[in-house]
């Protein structure tokens, strides 16, 4: 009984030896700047979302409340009673105010959409017998932004990504676009919702995600699907068709996958069409039927036409959610000693985290290099040749961070915490 206790004490003061070398070992004291989680940003802002002490005469508005749809805010007061709430976003030429009616409520959360960049937007708000003017000033388009003139102008707004997803009223002007460079085509739900690719790529330029948003920028989910997504959606039985390796059909609530259809052949288009599958290449189009391909003309029209509003409803806070994880990253087969380094960390080697990914960005003349990550008994070697992402998944806890330059290792000032 003697010899239990003593080899359950030597187990343990070996556990606590190992753990304590293992902290120790990790030496890096300054931390890898972590990208902040937009869904947990988002959620944050929202804080600040509230009617309470506010009235038609005084509400509380947030211009681009989510940060990422300039031309976009949201108003928000309260009334004494249950009333219908009316709003005229005013035009420029008097042909293309956006005008809309909210069911009753005490508790109002007005989304405005379609305003003007540059310019100081007039907003008329009616609740019952009362009426406020609301002037909004936006600021202007991003100085990389480019219009397509090719654009057939509709009697509403004509939406499509360029290098920003933006829509024009039937003057040709912006009345809304999101401020980064978000991935593929552009597809819309019944609810003043979107289906659009994310803006992390990867380094073959392809999207990681997709996100399910509003107008305003409110991201509700996040799908991550197994292999990258191509930039091609649509909607089917009331989920998201994507055109990835194969054609995968995603379950909008879960972001399961419901049904894997035929392997990407090169299309570069897909749609549905009196709920039938259809996929595009080199200007043919095939429909699918029992996963069989049949041969079809079709034509469509690349700019959508569309309205912002599609509903009658309040805005609701909902939080929002992420589908799926990243695959580990493959690891490079290298035998590296880190037991002679030098302490520097080379300047032209540029290292950030978002939520999922490590990226490693390689500037230096070298043509290629290894980023490594060790911690006691778990070293990870990956080669970078000009951009690299590392997928969190498989990594948990602190790891130092060294670098393999030709024959030199460098030991870097930094750490890795997952």
């Amino acid at each position: 009984m003697k010899k239990i206790y003593i080899l359950v004490g030597i187990f343990i003061l070996v556990v606590i030896i190992v753990s304590v070398l293992g902290s120790i070992l990790v030496t890096g004291d300054q931390e890898i700047k972590k990208e902040k989680d937009i869904l947990l940003v988002q959620e944050n802002q929202e804080k600040y979302f509230t009617s309470y002490g506010y009235d038609i005469d005084n509400p509380n508005i947030i211009i681009n409340p989510y940060g990422n749809s300039p031309l976009t805010a949201i108003i928000m007061f309260e009334t004494d009673d249950y009333v219908a709430v009316d709003i005229s976003i005013k035009s420029k030429d008097g042909k293309s105010d956006i005008n809309y009616s909210f069911e009753k409520d005490k508790y109002h959360l007005i989304p405005i959409y379609g305003l003007y960049a540059n310019y100081n937007n007039t907003v008329v708000l009616r609740a019952a017998s009362d009426e406020s003017i609301i002037n909004i000033k936006t600021d202007g388009l991003p100085s990389d932004f480019i219009i397509d003139n090719s654009i057939q102008k509709a009697n509403n707004f004509t939406f499509i990504n360029t290098n920003y997803p933006y829509a024009i009223d039937q003057s040709g002007e912006v009345r809304w676009f999101l401020n980064d460079h978000y991935y593929g085509n552009i597809t819309f739900l019944d609810d003043s919702k979107i289906v659009i690719g994310s803006n992390k790529l990867t380094e073959d330029g392809q999207a990681i995600s997709l996100y399910k948003m509003n107008f305003l920028g409110k991201i509700y989910n996040e799908y991550i699907p197994a292999s990258p997504y191509y930039g091609t959606s649509a909607i089917y039985d009331d989920n998201i068709l994507i055109l990835s390796d194969k054609i995968y059909e995603i379950d909008m609530q879960t972001g399961g996958v419901v049904k894997e259809y035929i392997k990407n052949d090169g299309y570069d288009s897909l749609f549905v069409n009196d709920g039938k599958i259809i996929v595009g290449k080199d200007s043919d189009y095939y429909q699918l039927d029992d996963e069989e391909l049949i041969k079809i003309d079709y034509s469509f029209d690349i700019y959508i036409n569309h309205n912002f509003y599609n509903n009658t409803s309040n805005y609701k806070l909902i939080k929002g959610c992420r589908f799926g994880t990243l695959n580990e990253t493959d690891m490079y087969k290298e035998n590296i000693s880190l037991l002679g380094y030098e302490s520097n960390m080379p300047d032209d080697i540029l290292i950030d985290m978002d939520v999922n990914r490590i990226r490693v960005i390689n500037n230096s003349s070298s043509k290629e290099i290894y980023f490594i990550l060790d911690k006691f008994l778990d070293k990870r070697i990956y080669l970078v040749e000009d951009i690299k992402y590392i997928n969190l998944t498989g990594l948990k806890g602190k790891y130092t961070v060294y670098l393999k330059i030709s024959d030199d290792i460098y030991k870097t000032n930094y750490y890795i915490e997952v």
